[in-house]
Parts: structure tokens; sequence; C-alpha cells
């Protein structure tokens, strides 16, 4: 087993050098050089909190780790660019851990022309990955309070999708072919870059769905000073999600609303503001928090969702 300064060399050959002027893997520092705003934020992947080793395999816990860092980048039309990577490993870890991991990040760095800059490496009990992602702006960042009363409300991809296979995974059936994509959404989400980029300068809003769609959904109506109202006739659903809820013993709609790990985008805006890759689910009005239209009935939604403080111990879900 190598030591920690072995293991930097290594991850220094595979990750490879910045372009010049820029210094990265192998200084105190990296130095980069750009003259568009800095966007930047910090995520972290704890073993028993965000993940279950019996479930992913390292390339994947990395790759999932980038993914929901850069998520946030997503969010605030940024365009991506260098990763700062701090890893705490068990210290029995053997070096195929480490590139292994180092693989998963790549898998990412390749898809989203993104750099690692640098990071950290040291023991710990548990396997825990912390990134930082550094983006650009490319015009007016995009922010949680600009929703404006009027505004139409559209999201990616399908909110709960990841919720239904994480809660196959916890269930005895996650190998079930029923599950098949939804397992795989939770294992391996992708940050919606592209989606993000597409909002600026045209959207007014807009959060990532890292903690469940209300809870996210309440952030950015507590920034705006609005309500948000989402309708659950609108909310796009993959082919069988529901069904594949109702079979693990779940409303869907509610695993829609309060699941979690989706990593897609919630915006407001104009509805001239969303192409094809968006869905319609809702509008803001005026007064505050988040409210459910169903079945012809409007109610407050509980914000609900993730809450590292108050949803106990183990893994998320």
């Amino acid at each position: 087993m190598s030591g920690e300064f072995e293991r930097i060399a290594r991850l220094r050959d595979l990750f490879g050098p910045l372009p010049p002027p820029d210094l990265g893997i192998g200084d105190d520092c990296a130095v980069l050089h750009d003259p568009r705003p800095l966007v930047i934020t910090v995520d972290s992947a704890v073993e028993g909190v965000h993940f279950d080793r019996r479930w992913l395999s390292p390339a994947d816990i990395a790759a999932r780790a980038v993914e929901a860092a850069v998520s946030d980048l997503a969010a605030m039309g940024a365009a991506p660019g260098e990763l700062l990577l701090a890893w705490s490993l068990p210290r029995e870890s053997p070096d195929d851990l480490v590139t292994a991991l180092a693989h998963g990040v790549l898998r990412v760095t390749r898809r989203l022309g993104m750099r690692v800059a640098g990071g950290n490496l040291t023991a710990s009990p548990v396997l825990s990955l912390t990134t930082t992602a550094l983006g650009r702006a490319v015009g007016p960042s995009l922010r949680r309070d600009g929703a404006r009363v009027g505004d139409l409300l559209a999201v990616t991809g399908h909110p709960g999708a990841a919720a239904v296979g994480l809660r196959a995974l916890l269930s005895p059936r996650g190998d079930e072919p029923t599950f098949t994509d939804f397992v795989n959404r939770w294992r391996a989400p992708a940050a919606r870059i592209a989606e993000g980029l597409a909002l600026v300068g045209r959207a007014h809003a807009a959060i990532d769905l890292s903690d469940g769609l209300a809870q996210d959904a309440s952030h950015l109506a507590a920034a705006s000073g609005c309500a948000l109202v989402l309708d659950a006739d609108r909310l796009p659903w993959l082919p069988g999600q529901r069904e594949a809820a109702r079979a693990l013993g779940f409303d869907p709609v509610e695993l829609a609303l309060h699941g979690g790990e989706d990593y897609e985008l919630l915006a407001s805006g104009p509805a001239g503001a969303f192409d094809a890759g968006w869905t319609i689910i809702g509008e803001v009005r005026a007064g505050d928090g988040v409210q459910l239209r169903r079945g012809g009935v409007t109610a407050p939604v509980e914000p609900g969702g993730w809450d590292h403080f108050t949803n106990g111990r183990g893994t998320r879900g």
C-alpha cells in the first residue's frame, strides 16, 4: 500500500497538469488566470450518510460526488471549470481504491471539460469525498431571489425518480429489472450544465434539486418573497415511475416532492425561458411558502426533504 505522497503523485499523473500559465497539482496552491467572475461551491459525500458501498462502485461514488457539486454551478448558470478534491480514506484503503475514485472523477471531467486543480488526502474512519467546484459566470448569475409573481415554474428531468431507486435499494427489491432505470438515476446523476447555461439572461431564478422538490422550492420561495404553486397533475414521470413507487409502498407525488438527490433544476421565468428540455409544473404567486394543487385542491406543502441534522443517522432516504 502506497503512502500519501506516492498517491498524490499517482493522482497528478492521472489528472494531468493545467495548461500554462495556470498551476495545478504539485504546488501549495493552484493558480488560475481568468478574467471572468468565479462561481464557487463545495459539497461533501460521506459514507453512511450519502452512500453505501454495497450499492456503488468506487468510481460511481466519486463521479456522483462531483456531479452533485457541479449541479450547484448548473443552478447558477455557470460554465464548469476546475475541481479541488479533498478525500478522506480509511487507513487500510488499498491503492486500487484511490485509482478507481480518480477514474470516477475523470468520467465527469471528460464529460464536462473540467480540470482537477488540486486537493488533499487524509486518513479517516470512513470514506468521505469533499469536492470544491469552480465555474465561470457567462452572464448575470441565476439566483434564488429573482422569482417574480406571474413567473412559470419549470423543472428538468423527472423529480422523484432517484428516490424510487434508493428506496428499491433499501428494500429487498433493488435488483429487480422493474427498478433498474430508477436505481441508475440514483447511482449516476448528471449535472444539468447545458440547461443552466441556456437559462442565463432568460430565467429569473433557479435552484438545483438535491434535498427534494418541496424543500428546495421553499428555499427559492423564501429568498424571493413569494409563493410557489406546484401542480401535481403536471409533474413529469419516467415510464413506469408511478407504478414503481406504488409497488414499493410509496405515493409517487410524495417521492417527487420529498425524495431528493435528483440533481435536476427548478427555475422560474417567462414561458420563453424554457425549451423542450423543461416541464412547466406551476407558477409564482403573491404570498409565501410552497403550495400543491392536487385534485382541484390547493394546500400548503411542508418542505420535508432531507436535513442532515434532523433526519437521523444512516444513508439518506
